[in-house]
């Protein structure tokens, strides 16, 4: 064999050698790199257990029902059944995750109904959050009032009408009527809250007023009621609607009383551990709200195409319809809503204030840190730096009233329907004035302020009432006049008024009136009567209810 042949067989000997190598070797990183993304993985999944509960951990859901096992970090959110939140599963299908660096790993609570994996507590939700077992929860700010278990760091919904209140309309005609009714409600949820809200408006102590009762489950509140067991019933749609057939009437709803806000509460673990996979994750939740704003026939079909149709209540044939109706209902917060509110948190944290304000109120207990420490934009603030995350798409609800304050019709004093008279009456002004005071300043803060701000298309009837006087001298004091009486009580109420709109209310939210005494108690002197005649009556009034 010719030398120049030995030499090309050697050649041609260790350009096999070499590339045999090199595949063996890209197989074995491969391998390694896969056995690392998986055991991490795992390991991923063997902490997102129930608390307490010695139980199989809970598996999060992957796209396809697959785990994966690339190298991708995985970012875990656990959710109910409820349409505002299906966005994450339309993530997943849309594969927006992957395309932001991350794969979404879903915790879909009552997946596999009662007493099942998913099956978790509240109490065990907000520790998996608070030792950072899971990255975000999806849940109602009311709640994150109570626990701090995590921070809010995005805005995800305001309810506009799914959440209501029915009652026995011979017993209950306004909020006030409530006082010494029977009020069933589904413990430790949100419908304990609309109720505790409910009673808030109107003044009432929910340990002495009334009678409250706490069940299970929404099925179990409208059989209170069939049973007359319970004369209000505070739940949610499409079950609360039952109710109708005992004889109910709605009385109000969170369409008009936006009290029930959801939130994207998220892990101080995964803020200090993997913050630019938090970022990655709330780019990732806004581009796919874009994309469900722009095109929301798609985003519905990708929704019914994640599967568990029962549980999400979305079907393939009629997905669009299905989401829209569940929709209506919810106002979302698009990345211009959320923006609105990161700029300026004081309104989030007043609500935060309020609501801790009405669960402490039945002796719930309430997170006892800074609540300033409970919100965090710097996440939406970071993606609205990002131009191709803006949209002019609007959500199916465009009513979201947090960062902003309804427009109003001007209605006449006697005009609309009672909803409830605010039980601050006795407002203070400087003597003889008809200016407000710093203490009659605060209590409009307290009383009326959080109620307004929640309110979208409810009105406030000021009616200002005044002491009619004897003269101090008659034989040199002419006596006061009605017009005198009535002008100086119109005052009264529209400083009340004035005060209000200096808050940043719609002036035509607000109609100011004002009445005199009655004859027997004109030109007195008794310091106590008098008193009898000084208040402004504050009427929360619907129109169209």
């Amino acid at each position: 064999m010719s030398r120049s042949r030995i030499t090309f067989f050697v050649i041609i000997g260790l350009a096999i050698l070499v590339v045999v190598g090199s595949l063996i070797f890209n197989a074995i990183q491969t391998t390694n790199q896969h056995a690392q993304a998986t055991t991490a993985m795992e390991s991923t999944l063997a902490v997102v257990g129930t608390p307490g509960s010695g139980l199989v951990s809970v598996v999060p859901v992957y796209a396809n029902g697959v785990a994966p096992t690339d190298p991708l970090p995985t970012y875990t959110c656990a959710a109910d059944a409820f349409a505002s939140y299906y966005t994450l599963e339309q993530m997943q299908v849309a594969g927006i995750d992957t395309k932001n660096g991350f794969h979404l790993g879903l915790i879909p609570f009552q997946l596999d109904g009662s007493g099942g994996t998913y099956d978790i507590s509240e109490d065990a939700r907000n520790e998996l959050l608070s030792q950072g077992k899971i990255d975000c929860l999806f849940t109602t700010l009311d709640s994150t009032a109570l626990s701090g278990a995590g921070v809010i760091t995005a805005m995800v919904d305001e309810s506009a009408g799914a959440d209501q209140l029915w009652v026995n309309p011979g017993k209950i005609k306004i909020l006030n009527d409530l006082k010494g009714m029977r009020i069933a409600y589904v413990d430790g949820s949100v419908s304990q809250f609309f109720a505790l809200y409910a009673l808030f408006v109107a003044g009432l102590d929910p340990k002495l007023d009334v009678k409250m009762i706490p069940v299970n489950s929404i099925d179990d509140v409208v059989a209170r009621f069939k049973t007359g067991q319970a004369d209000a019933v505070s739940g949610w749609e499409p079950n609360i609607d039952d109710a109708s057939k005992s004889g109910g009437a709605k009385l109000i709803a969170s369409d008009k009383l936006h009290v029930i806000i959801d939130v994207i509460m998220t892990s101080r673990n995964a803020i200090s551990t993997k913050k630019g996979v938090v970022q990655a994750f709330h780019n990732a939740w806004f581009q796919t709200l874009k994309a469900q704003f722009e095109n929301f026939p798609q985003a519905a079909k990708q929704l019914a195409s994640w599967g568990h149709n029962d549980w999400s209540g979305i079907s393939q044939a009629s997905a669009e319809k299905d989401w829209r109706d569940q929709l209506s209902r919810i106002a979302q917060a698009g990345l211009a809503q959320n923006v609105a509110v990161m700029k300026d948190t004081q309104p989030v944290i007043d609500r935060l204030t309020t609501a801790q304000v009405v669960w402490g109120a039945d002796n719930v207990p309430v997170y006892t840190g800074r609540l300033s420490d409970l919100v965090d934009a710097e996440f939406v603030l970071a993606s609205a730096t990002k131009s191709d995350l803006s949209t002019s798409g609007q959500p199916i609800n465009t009513n979201f009233v947090l960062a902003s304050h309804p427009s109003f019709d001007q209605i006449a004093p006697d005009q609309g329907d009672t909803l409830a008279v605010l039980p601050c009456t006795r407002i203070d002004f400087l003597p003889d004035s008809p200016e407000l005071s710093t203490r009659g300043k605060q209590l409009l803060d307290n009383c009326v302020v959080p109620v307004l701000n929640s309110s979208t298309g409810i009105y406030l009837k000021i009616v200002g009432s005044a002491a009619w006087p004897a003269p101090s001298d008659p034989t040199t004091t002419p006596a006061y006049q009605e017009k005198d009486i009535h002008d100086f009580a119109l005052a009264r109420a529209t400083s009340v008024r004035d005060y209000l709109v200096s808050k940043g209310f719609d002036k035509r939210q607000f109609s100011v009136d004002a009445v005199v005494p009655p004859p027997e108690r004109r030109n007195i002197t008794d310091g106590n009567i008098q008193a009898q005649d000084r208040y402004v009556k504050m009427t929360l009034v619907t129109v169209g209810r």
